[in-house]
């Protein structure tokens, strides 16, 4: 799964700025996480039709930021997560980011950027939702 990472301004309309230019494409928005930090804020998110929807963004002049993910599903009970991060930490690979994507019948599906995909996916194929290409 591709993720695109959007660095935006801290500012209103933001979210509305970046839906528009993707709705305008026909991009469907599948996850989306949206945090604002002081004057910065930081856009996450998955799609339907991704080499579009970057070429949205690009021409509308957002900075946008390209990462192959990793996904997992994991038993939804506390320390699933902090298993998870242990388990690359102890091998070596750093997590860069894990976003939860949704939570149903007794499990998560979380996606994760490690420094190292490949040794991740290793590490964590008992978990993955999918088999990295």
């Amino acid at each position: 799964m591709k993720q695109l990472t959007v660095l935006v301004p801290n500012e209103r309309g933001v979210a509305a700025r970046i839906a528009s230019c993707l709705a305008e494409r026909e991009v469907n928005i599948e996850e989306i996480d949206i945090e604002g930090v002081e004057d910065h804020g930081i856009v996450v998110l998955s799609v339907d039709r991704y080499d579009e929807a970057l070429r949205a963004l690009s021409d509308q002049g957002f900075r946008v930021i390209t990462q192959d993910t990793l996904l997992v599903r994991l038993n939804d009970k506390p320390g699933a997560l902090a298993a998870i991060a242990v388990r690359l930490k102890d091998a070596g690979p750093d997590l860069r980011s894990m976003h939860i994507l949704r939570r149903d019948s007794g499990h998560t599906v979380a996606s994760l950027v490690a420094s190292d995909n490949a040794k991740a996916a290793e590490v964590l194929r008992d978990v993955l939702v999918v088999e990295p290409k």
